[in-house]
C-alpha cells in the first residue's frame, strides 16, 4: 500500500502524531474566544477522545480506553449542565468498539472489533446496539459518520465506500476508477451526499482524491473534487464539505490546507495559523470549520474558522503540547458552540465557542 492510500484510511489518532514532534510553548497566543473543559472518563478508564457531537451540542461520542486494555465507545451526554459518560454495548465476539458519529436523535455509529472481523454497529438513543449490514464477510468495516436527520451511516469496507442503512444490507459507493480503494468519512443531514477519498491507481505515483457522493434518482454518482490529493471528513446538513488538500511546497513531504466543498458549488481554502498546514474535520450549519493547523513555536493544535474572523487558536488545557478539535455544533440559543476533540494529555476535551 503506498503513503498517499494509507493516508485514506489515516484516524484521529494518526492525525494526532503531527502534534507530537517537541515544540516550545511559543508562538502567537490564542485568541480567547472560547472556554474548555476536560470530558469525564470511565472510572478507573485510560486515554479518551471525543469524536463527533450532534448539532444541538447536547450529545458527543468518541472512545475511552479501559485499565485493562480494552478500547470502549462511549457516549456523553448533557444532564442538568453536566457531562455524564456511558459506555456503548458491544457483542460477545468482539473486545472492543468506537463511536465516531451521533445523529439528532441521538443515535450513535461506529464499529467493534477484532472479532472474526470488525462489524458496522448502531446504538440506538433507546439503548441496545444492532449489527448493521446483511452478513458481509467481504473485509473489516470501518464506520466513520451518521446522517444528522436519519439513521445513514458510512464508512468503509473491503476497500470499499460503503452506506449502511438500519433496514437494509451494504451499499457499495463507486470508485474513480475500477478496482480502486474507497472510503466515506462523512454524511450530510438526510443522507444524499457523501464526502470521502478515492484512490487513483492509474497514474505513476498513486493518491487519493478528495471526492463527494450524490444520490440522484436512487443511484450514487462520484465527483472529483479537486486535481489535488486530499480527502473530505466533515459535512453539514446541506451537504457542504470540509476536508483538505495536498500540494508541493518547501517541505519534503508537501503541505496541506484545509479546504470547504459548497453543496451550490465552488471551494474556499481557509489558510493556516501561520504554519505549513491545516486539516479540517468538521462543519456546522452556519459553515464554521474546526481542525488542527501548524503554528509558529506550537506545532499542529486546534482551529476554529469563521467567514467573518478566519482561523482562530483554540486554548490549549494546561500543560498540553497540542489539543485538535474533530467536532463542532451549530450555534446554540445562546450564540455559543461546542467543539469537540481531544489533547495531547489523552484526555477528550470541548470548548465552549462564544460568537466570534
Amino acid at each position: 500500500m503506498s503513503k498517499s492510500i494509507a493516508t485514506l484510511f489515516v484516524t484521529v489518532g494518526a492525525l494526532a502524531t503531527f502534534g507530537l514532534q517537541p515544540h516550545a510553548q511559543g508562538g502567537r497566543k490564542p485568541t480567547e474566544i472560547a472556554t474548555f473543559s476536560t470530558l469525564p472518563a470511565l472510572r478507573g478508564g485510560g486515554p479518551s477522545e471525543a469524536l463527533g457531537i450532534d448539532d444541538a451540542g447536547t450529545v458527543i461520542v468518541g472512545s475511552n480506553w479501559d485499565r485493562h486494555g480494552a478500547l470502549h465507545a462511549v457516549k456523553w451526554s448533557l444532564q442538568n449542565g453536566s457531562w455524564v459518560i456511558t459506555s456503548l454495548p458491544y457483542g460477545i465476539n468482539a473486545n472492543s468498539a468506537i463511536a465516531r458519529g451521533v445523529n439528532n436523535q441521538g443515535d450513535a455509529a461506529g464499529n467493534d472489533f477484532p472479532g472474526p472481523t470488525s462489524q458496522p454497529v448502531l446504538w440506538p438513543a433507546t439503548g441496545g446496539f444492532n449489527v448493521l449490514g446483511c452478513g458481509d464477510v467481504v473485509g473489516p468495516a470501518t464506520v466513520n459518520g451518521i446522517s444528522a436527520a436519519a439513521q445513514i451511516v458510512v464508512g468503509q469496507q473491503g476497500g470499499a465506500a460503503s452506506v449502511w442503512q438500519p433496514d437494509g444490507c451494504r451499499t457499495a459507493l463507486p470508485s474513480l476508477f475500477n478496482g480502486a480503494l474507497a472510503a466515506a468519512y462523512t454524511v450530510n443531514g438526510d443522507g444524499t451526499i457523501v464526502g470521502g477519498a478515492a484512490g487513483d491507481l492509474d497514474v505513476s505515483t498513486p493518491s487519493v482524491m478528495p471526492v463527494r457522493w450524490t444520490l440522484v434518482g436512487g443511484q450514487w454518482h462520484i465527483e472529483q473534487l479537486d486535481t489535488r490529493p486530499g480527502w473530505v471528513y466533515g459535512a453539514n446538513g446541506v451537504g457542504d464539505l470540509a476536508g483538505n488538500v495536498s500540494f508541493p511546497c518547501a517541505l519534503a513531504d508537501g503541505c496541506n490546507r484545509a479546504v470547504i466543498w459548497y453543496a451550490g458549488g465552488g471551494s474556499f481554502e481557509l489558510g493556516t495559523l501561520g504554519g505549513e498546514h491545516s486539516l479540517s474535520r468538521d462543519i456546522n450549519g452556519s459553515g464554521e470549520v474546526v481542525g488542527w493547523s501548524t503554528a509558529p513555536g506550537i506545532g499542529m493544535t486546534g482551529f476554529f474558522w469563521s467567514s467573518s474572523r478566519g482561523m482562530l487558536q483554540l486554548q490549549l488545557p494546561p500543560k498540553a503540547r497540542f489539543a485538535g478539535a474533530s467536532g463542532v455544533s451549530d450555534v446554540r440559543p445562546d450564540g455559543t458552540r461546542l467543539v469537540v476533540g481531544t489533547s495531547s494529555q489523552g484526555a477528550a476535551v470541548v470548548w465552549v465557542v462564544r460568537d466570534p
